[in-house]
């Protein structure tokens, strides 16, 4: 299972699913998939599909799906907020990480410290795709844009709130326990005296990623790390 390939839920339609732009032409003209191959897809929402491959072109490959694995949804769940950012390829490696280390959403905002405001949100959510595929995952993380802290707060406000953040007694991070977690990174510059204001309001938990100073793509691959293994 060297491949799999990605369809959205609304091109599966009974025992029959269709992939469609990238997706076809990767597999009809670089892999060369054939009628009668043996293909394996995910719709991202914790199915994968063993199908064989019934025709192809370079916009749509149809194939007939043979079995089907169901994954359920995690009982624990850690969506990732983190500052946007500045530079692109760094912004790409987090996402990419956060993907790969089983964040169930990626949120990204603007801190009062970002330095960058503009997200090519269709790059951003295909790099989560082609991490999701490369890390055999069978749900896929949806991306979350907020304008401000503010909102990231107000639309994540019944999770549990754990902010990496440097408090004067360093508490290193625990088992989660909550079904519902939000994991929350400051931007380059650091979470402002207002937002640290606003996790405190919100009783959270402020936990410590060790004695040195981070990039924030480094803080989000070792904030997720810490948990990898709360399922």
């Amino acid at each position: 299972m060297d491949n799999i390939f990605y369809t959205e839920p609304k091109n599966i339609t009974g025992n029959q699913l269709e992939l469609t732009d990238q997706e076809a032409r990767h597999a009809s003209k670089v892999l060369r998939f054939e009628p009668g191959d043996e293909l394996y897809a995910s719709d991202g929402k914790g199915n994968l599909y063993t199908t064989k491959v019934i025709s192809t072109t370079k916009s749509s490959v149809q194939a007939e799906i043979q079995e089907t694995q169901f994954v359920p949804e995690p009982k624990i769940k850690k969506v990732l907020a983190f500052g946007v950012i500045k530079k692109r390829d760094r912004l790409e490696f987090a996402v990419e990480k956060a993907v790969e280390l089983d964040a169930w959403e990626i949120c990204l905002f603007d801190a009062d410290h970002s330095e960058r405001s503009r997200i090519n949100e269709d790059r951003i959510r295909a790099i989560a795709l082609s991490a999701f595929k490369q890390s055999k995952r069978r749900w896929l993380p949806e991306i979350i844009i907020k304008k401000s802290l503010d909102e990231v707060l107000q639309h994540y406000n019944d999770h549990h709130l754990i902010t990496a953040h440097v408090p004067e007694q360093p508490v290193q991070p625990k088992p989660l326990q909550q079904q519902e977690n939000l994991l929350l990174v400051g931007p380059e510059g650091g979470f402002s005296d207002r937002e640290i204001e606003l996790c405190e309001a919100r009783n959270g938990e402020f936990v410590s990623l060790g004695k040195n100073r981070l990039r924030a793509e480094t803080a989000v691959t070792a904030f997720l790390s810490h948990y990898l293994f709360s399922q």
